[in-house]
């Protein structure tokens, strides 16, 4: 039952949109939006199958931290 309102949300979302990119001839806006919209989708639905999913501040961190003690001055 989650999945089906998580999609009809979806569905609403990019009906209420991607007409306006259409209409107004925007492709490039367009395949950004859908792409965007598509990755919501998927996080969404794996987020309501509870599948662990990665945290974007922890790879930052583990990616910045070295960097951050290159930098510091002793």
């Amino acid at each position: 039952m989650k999945i089906m309102a998580i999609i009809l949300l979806f569905v609403m979302l990019a009906g209420w949109d991607i007409p306006q990119l259409i209409k107004k001839k925007q492709r490039k806006d367009l395949i950004v939006y859908a792409l965007l919209i598509l990755t919501g989708l998927i996080l969404s639905i794996l987020s309501a199958f509870h599948v662990h999913l990665p945290n974007p501040s922890k790879g930052l961190s583990t990616v910045l931290e070295p960097l951050g003690s290159l930098l510091k001055a002793d």
